[in-house]
């Protein structure tokens, strides 16, 4: 369990019963899984690795995990619910980039629009900020490529500078297999 401090602006975990804030976010992560993807409906799961840059210029370790929802139209728009776990490595040239940061993302998916072409618009919870992920709010975008068995993309998290701090943001470029 956790709760948000009211006594700062901040949104911040302050573990209860000694419970870390990366349980809490993976708690929050399953709860999206099931009640976004109910056994009825065909999920797609895709697992991905690569490299993150953000302003600094130095690369860090990234590891994706996205769960697609069933295709629905709107139409002539082919989309999908999509809810993304991920884990951004922490550099050690500056204190303010060097934490590991985890993330649960949940958006919609545009797909099939052109040759296995798809590009997804999220909204994510990041579990510790740093001057590339400034806030606990962030917009996940992501532009790529899917075939039967490989994925490629290229994904951006940032607040857009809404809620403040230096707001680098991290781009990453992410091979994967979907399952």
């Amino acid at each position: 369990m956790f709760f948000i401090s009211s006594e700062t602006r901040s949104m911040r975990c302050k573990p209860v019963d000694s419970t870390p804030c990366r349980t809490t976010v993976l708690r929050a992560a399953m709860f999206c899984l099931v009640t976004m993807s109910p056994a009825a409906h065909a999920i797609d799961v895709t697992v991905s690795a690569g490299s993150s840059v953000t302003a600094s210029r130095d690369f860090t370790p990234t590891v994706n995990m996205d769960v697609h929802g069933t295709t629905r139209h709107w139409s002539r728009l082919a989309w999908q619910p999509v809810v993304s776990i991920g884990w951004l490595g922490g550099r050690d040239i500056r204190p303010s980039l060097d934490d590991n940061t985890a993330f649960v993302a949940a958006g919609t998916r545009v797909v099939d629009w052109w040759r296995g072409a798809f590009f997804s618009m999220q909204v994510a919870y990041v579990s510790k900020t740093t001057d590339a992920v400034s806030s606990h709010v962030q917009f996940v975008s992501t532009l790529g490529w899917e075939g039967d068995t490989f994925v490629w993309m290229v994904r951006h998290i940032s607040n857009a500078n809404f809620f403040g701090g230096k707001n680098l943001g991290e781009t990453m470029l992410l091979a994967g297999m979907r399952f």
